[in-house]
């Protein structure tokens, strides 16, 4: 399993456009083949930062959704608009629930 975490930031002005393409982009990765987790948070502390994480069964699955024509719509609508990025891979072997369920 592979496992992408981070956060990108933009200016105050664009927040509305900004959750509105998140909104969309989220519901189409959510359907994409191998697909585990998908979401994104807006930082408290950090207004107009936006944190994500992705999960994903394999890296190929992984890199076939970053292929896709509404990941590139994504990013060259938004990516010129960031004031602030990060992001990291994890490769995870194992997941078991935390819960116990």
């Amino acid at each position: 399993m592979l496992v992408i975490s981070g956060f990108l930031s933009f200016k105050p002005e664009d927040r509305d456009e900004v959750l509105e393409g998140l909104r969309a982009v989220s519901e189409l990765s959510r359907q994409d083949a191998g697909c585990v987790e998908y979401w994104w948070a807006e930082e408290i502390e950090r207004p107009n930062t936006f944190r994500f994480f992705e999960a994903w069964e394999t890296p190929e699955l992984f890199e076939a959704h970053r292929k896709m024509p509404y990941e590139d719509a994504f990013n060259e609508r938004y990516l010129p608009k960031l004031i602030g990025v990060d992001a990291n891979v994890y490769a995870v072997t194992t997941r078991t629930s935390a819960t116990g369920a």
